[in-house]
């Protein structure tokens, strides 16, 4: 790479981090990106102690030789999936793509610059990653030192597979629908997120259940490197780095040759409606069919919020039918607390239904065309009833399904089970509304690039931190409380949601810039 693409690189790693935001002349600009860099460099510490105290956990359980295979295949699947929560087509296209064009740059480096990017920053988080996992290591087995250089293997490795491997599914998955003519990018998110972690599901199915053991046994390092490896075992290395390096290049090549015709498939939708029939609908019916459009027409959208509505669903309904395993009880004797089974996995419904929202960045998600909602005659209060509606949807089923699983699997009965139900009700509606009024308060019109929205945007990292915060505080309620907690949070909920409601219906017309 020549000079004048490092700088490229550079200043596109600046721009995406948000760092150069930070000397901005606007007060709400550079607040903004100084809660974005906070949250990055939060969420690297904890990265880095997590890895850290690895080895003591893992020794504890005695598992102290699989540290390493589970730390390198939990990097693959969470680059892996993060590259596709953030879309592939960012990847491919970027949102500067026009610019990057008309720079001196060769045309393959304008191509694969994306890639590029996002290769240099899974590379330096797998890096540091990796090579902090050994000193610990290190301190509780002694192992060769040359052990490092097949670490260092795995640091290059690692972020290639995450990369090439989103890609290759995405690609697949998006050509096999074209070829179909079927268009749905719900259907496409969850083709797609499904067959990448396919592999990880069976991992899991495969073994005795562990909250690691489906991550060790998917993993692409099969040796511990605490102790000396054997010649056929560098062989297979170096082989899977070599294979790894040619698939990883053939992709690169095929995407600079091939770069115009996959633009286009990633860039094609369907705009035009061959069938027009005129028809007058109540306002809230007709503003609700077009939220849930313009929500199933973002593959960024829907893969980052789907989710979690997907996942309630299926562990309530496994939970009903007897195919979920139970966790062995936690016991705190110094308070006299226990946690059961059905304890936690409440939990999980409580995180499933509140984690994420629809609403943190539905007003924002308008973006520059906010203009023809502002010289249309409808309120904003409409508008929050319609977004809203869009996320109570999208849990109905998942909710519908918890409700079940709290009468025959938690074994929950009148008054207790009326509050539970209550209690994943209001949680949901909490934090629907909170979202749109912290979306309200703090919106983004002016974007070019969807991930911005979703997942940097001020109203959702707001939203997401106020989220934590209710999980938090529901589960010490209810853990210490039990029914009278769940009582308390449902009252401290609904006062709430009424506060946002009030904060919603001051709002007369969406103000922010375009």
């Amino acid at each position: 790479m020549n000079k004048q693409m490092m700088e490229l690189i550079r200043v596109r790693l600046r721009n995406q981090f948000e760092w150069s935001k930070l000397s901005d002349k606007n007060m709400a600009i550079r607040m903004h990106a100084l809660l974005t860099t906070i949250g990055y460099l939060v969420a690297f510490v904890l990265v880095i102690g997590y890895a850290i105290s690895l080895p003591y956990q893992m020794n504890q359980d005695l598992q102290l030789d699989k540290v390493n295979p589970y730390v390198a295949s939990l990097l693959f699947w969470v680059l892996g999936i993060w590259t596709l929560l953030s879309g592939v087509k960012n990847i491919l296209v970027g949102f500067d793509h026009d610019q990057i064009f008309v720079l001196p740059i060769k045309e393959w480096q304008a191509k694969l610059v994306n890639i590029i990017s996002s290769y240099i920053i899974q590379l330096i988080l797998c890096g540091v990653v990796l090579f902090s996992l050994q000193i610990p290591l290190y301190f509780f087995q002694p192992f060769p030192l040359i052990n490092f250089l097949i670490v260092g293997i795995y640091v290059i490795m690692t972020p290639l597979l995450a990369i090439g491997g989103s890609l290759i599914v995405s690609l697949l998955v998006k050509s096999f629908l074209f070829v179909l003519n079927f268009r749905s990018t719900f259907i496409e998110a969850i083709l797609t997120l499904g067959i990448f972690i396919s592999p990880l599901v069976y991992g899991y199915a495969t073994v005795p259940f562990n909250s690691k053991a489906g991550v060790i046994n998917t993993s692409f390092l099969p040796i511990s490197l605490l102790e000396v490896v054997k010649a056929n075992n560098w062989l297979e290395i170096i082989l899977l780095f070599a294979t790894v390096l040619i698939v990883f290049s053939g992709l690169c090549l095929m995407i600079a040759k091939e770069y115009r015709p996959l633009t286009t498939l990633f860039g094609v939708k369907s705009t035009v409606n061959k069938h027009y029939i005129l028809e007058v609908r109540p306002i809230l019916a007709a503003l609700l069919k077009k939220e849930i459009s313009r929500y199933f027409s973002s593959f960024t959208y829907v893969i980052n919020t789907i989710i979690t509505p997907i996942a309630l669903f299926v562990i309530a309904v496994g939970l009903s039918m007897g195919l979920l395993p139970k966790f062995s009880p936690i016991v705190i004797d110094s308070l006299n607390l226990t946690m059961t089974t059905s304890f936690m996995y409440f939990v999980i419904f409580i995180v499933c239904l509140t984690l994420t929202t629809t609403t943190s960045c539905s007003f924002s998600f308008e973006g520059k065309n906010v203009w023809i909602i502002q010289s249309l005659p409808i309120s904003v209060k409409e508008l929050s009833i319609a977004k809203g509606l869009l996320n109570i949807l999208l849990f109905l089923p998942g909710l519908v399904a918890a409700s079940v699983a709290c009468w025959s699997t938690f074994g929950l009965r009148g008054f207790d089970f009326m509050i539970h139900i209550i209690f994943l009700l209001t949680s949901l509606l909490c934090i629907s509304f909170l979202g749109l009024a912290i979306n309200l308060k703090f919106p983004n019109f002016n974007w070019s690039n969807e991930m911005v929205v979703v997942k940097q945007g001020m109203s959702t990292i707001i939203t997401a931190v106020a989220s934590m915060g209710m999980i938090s505080f529901s589960v010490i309620l209810s853990l210490f409380l039990g029914t009278l907690g769940v009582g308390i949070v449902v009252v401290i909920e609904l006062l709430i949601i009424l506060v946002a409601t009030r904060e919603i219906r001051k709002i007369n017309y969406l103000q922010g810039d375009i």
